[in-house]
């Protein structure tokens, strides 16, 4: 029976990805957990799996091409089965349009269903879901950058324009727009400028060159923690009984954390240009709330160290 490869969704923010490479070509015999193509998102590249054994009957995307999360790329099955019912519809026909010569000109109901950037005379490249959010809550996406793959437009950037409350006109724009989009600034706000320690000085600034120097990715995922809430619950009893020692779900975190950089220690090294630094000890940086403010204590050599 033949079954779909399907597009991934690498978390809820993540509504389209591009396919880098095919490592199978269609016709091609595969097993479950072959490694069929490599795909990216605006932060990471990942491999998508064979998910059934048989052949590759036919392949949807090719390399280069921005695919929607949870779309059809390619199906699996057995020789001769049909694979026509597989195959998606394009979402480009519907959110993607190219703007008419100037000799047929755009209606003004055209204006909002086409999906043409009237400020640069090209096509406005948006998801589906980014173009029914900017719908209901009266955005124009023509006026909103786009922060996905090649600047697409997605949910987040939509959401974004509507905190910052983008005005959306009353009427359909000219096709040549010189101004730059007005925004609504509340009247009378009130508030109160308080000096820093140089302790919150210090954080602020260190807080700040984490996030220029690190790159920044977040990645969710799900994980059985049964037996470490098990775990738990015995310490807990255990201190019932008189013992002192209490360990905590953050400190098996933590302690997590180190096995998996001592598995991966990629993961546990800094970019020097042209080359890495590879660090064979694990310093654990932990944050700490105090009155004083934030504070991250690195554990020394904490590889060494027990639960």
């Amino acid at each position: 029976m033949a079954v779909p490869v399907i597009m991934p969704r690498q978390g809820q923010s993540v509504e389209t990805c591009i396919i880098t490479q095919w490592n199978k070509k269609k016709g091609d015999p595969v097993r479950t957990g072959d490694i069929l193509f490599s795909y990216e998102t605006d932060k990471a590249s990942f491999d998508a799996e064979a998910q059934a054994d048989g052949i590759l009957l036919d392949i949807f995307a090719m390399d280069g091409d921005e695919v929607p999360v949870l779309t059809n790329v390619a199906v699996i099955g057995n020789a001769g089965e049909e694979t026509s019912g597989f195959r998606p519809v394009s979402a480009n026909i519907a959110t993607e349009i190219q703007l008419q010569p100037a000799s047929e000109p755009i209606r003004k109901e055209e204006i909002g269903s086409a999906g043409v950037d009237q400020t640069s005379g090209n096509r406005l490249r948006i998801s589906p879901r980014a173009r029914s959010m900017a719908a209901r809550l009266g955005i124009d996406p023509a006026y909103v950058s786009g922060s996905g793959p090649n600047g697409r437009i997605i949910a987040i950037d939509i959401e974004s324009a509507h905190r910052q409350k983008v005005l959306q006109p009353a009427q359909a724009r000219p096709a040549m727009v010189s101004a730059p989009p007005a925004y609504a600034v509340p009247a009378g706000i009130a508030f109160e400028v308080k000096k820093l320690s140089n302790v919150r000085k210090l954080i602020a600034k260190a807080m700040f060159e984490s996030i220029s120097t690190s790159a920044q990715l977040t990645h969710h995922l799900s994980a059985d923690v049964r037996r470490l809430l098990m775990l738990r619950s015995q310490v807990k009893a255990e201190m019932e009984k008189g013992s002192t020692v209490n360990i905590t779900l953050n400190d098996m975190i933590c302690f997590a954390l180190i096995r998996a950089l001592e598995k991966f220690p990629e993961a546990n090294s800094h970019f020097l240009g042209d080359s890495t630094r590879v660090f064979k000890k694990v310093h654990l940086g932990l944050a700490v709330d105090t009155p004083r403010g934030l504070m991250v204590p690195a554990v020394q050599n904490a590889d060494e160290l027990s639960l």
